[in-house]
């Protein structure tokens, strides 16, 4: 990456209200257990990590006009995020998010009130057209509305990588995945994507290969314990997982799409590919490991010593 390069982030920022209770969930019942109140929104965790991992982030987002909101600015700007592209609207309500997790820290349920994304317009995508074409990556996640997806592939000259956030948003993108250079889909959204039912090693497989064919350059899919499969037109990895003692899964998908872009980015050696997939599973785990969304130990070097470290035996398909 060039001294003077840049990394474009735009998507959904959130303030996240999460609990993970003692004991296993009781339905209908009051449930003992932890409370925390972080930041967080796909797209803001995905900027979040590419700023620890030492990549500059320009952020574009849209908050309302309430203390929440302003308070999360001023932290992204106090890890080194830059967010002149912040869109504020003052008659609007900052973008919130509520999850419960299970006694083992796996989401059970979650609701999100996100409606401001809607104000991330083609035409406000098309005011930064000359901020986005001097990106070395452009990153956008599923929250963004579709026609502003598609305002980006119009003007966008920059290399885009697309986090499809669930399988009610993935609608969004999934008509228009031709000349997407990488996607992060999750087995559920890799499953709505291709119209597949995921179970197998083979599935998997077969998935990856069907998105490539959608005209997308590169896919990467995690695979659970198994690691992450990575591939594109000419080559298919299966990079085994990097192993954690996990706390709590909540934002290991964004981590990793952080993780794949620095490795794309920044180190951009002969194997991307297999690096690109060690990266995300070296970065999701470090984030599994703490109970926060964002694991503040995450770092360039970091990141690069558990990549040399670990032993994640890759098996070409």
């Amino acid at each position: 990456m060039k001294e003077d390069s840049y990394v474009v982030v735009i998507g959904a920022a959130n303030i996240d209200i999460g609990g993970t209770p003692t004991n296993p969930l009781i339905a209908a019942d009051s449930n003992p257990g932890r409370i925390s109140i972080n930041y967080g929104g796909v797209a803001r965790n995905i900027a979040h990590n590419l700023c620890q991992l030492g990549v500059p982030v320009k952020f574009v987002t849209a908050i309302g006009g309430d203390v929440l909101g302003e308070e999360m600015i001023r932290h992204c700007e106090s890890i080194g995020m830059d967010t002149s592209c912040v869109l504020r609207v003052p008659d609007e309500n900052s973008s919130m998010y509520l999850f419960i997790n299970d006694d083992n820290g796996e989401m059970e349920l979650a609701i999100d009130h996100m409606t401001i994304c809607s104000k991330i317009t083609p035409e406000y995508i098309n005011s930064l057209k000359e901020i986005i074409n001097g990106a070395s990556a452009v990153v956008m996640d599923a929250n963004t509305p579709a026609e502003s997806f598609y305002a980006l592939k119009k003007i966008c000259k920059a290399p885009i990588y697309i986090d499809p956030v669930s399988t009610a948003l993935a609608r969004r993108v999934k008509p228009g995945l031709e000349g997407i250079d990488t996607i992060k889909p999750n087995r559920l959204e890799a499953e709505y994507l291709t119209g597949m039912t995921i179970k197998t090693e083979a599935d998997y497989r077969a998935a990856a290969s069907a998105i490539i064919d959608m005209g997308v350059r590169r896919v990467f899919m995690s695979m659970g314990p198994e690691g992450m499969i990575a591939a594109d037109k000419n080559n298919m990895y299966i990079v085994g997982e990097y192993p954690t003692d996990v706390v709590c899964t909540t934002g290991a998908g964004d981590s990793a799409v952080a993780a794949i872009v620095w490795a794309s980015t920044v180190i951009a050696d002969d194997e991307t590919l297999v690096t690109a997939a060690k990266a995300a599973n070296v970065v999701a785990s470090m984030t599994v490991s703490v109970k926060d969304t964002i694991n503040e130990g995450i770092s360039h070097q970091a990141a690069l010593d558990a990549m040399l470290e670990g032993d994640m035996r890759v098996r070409e398909l």
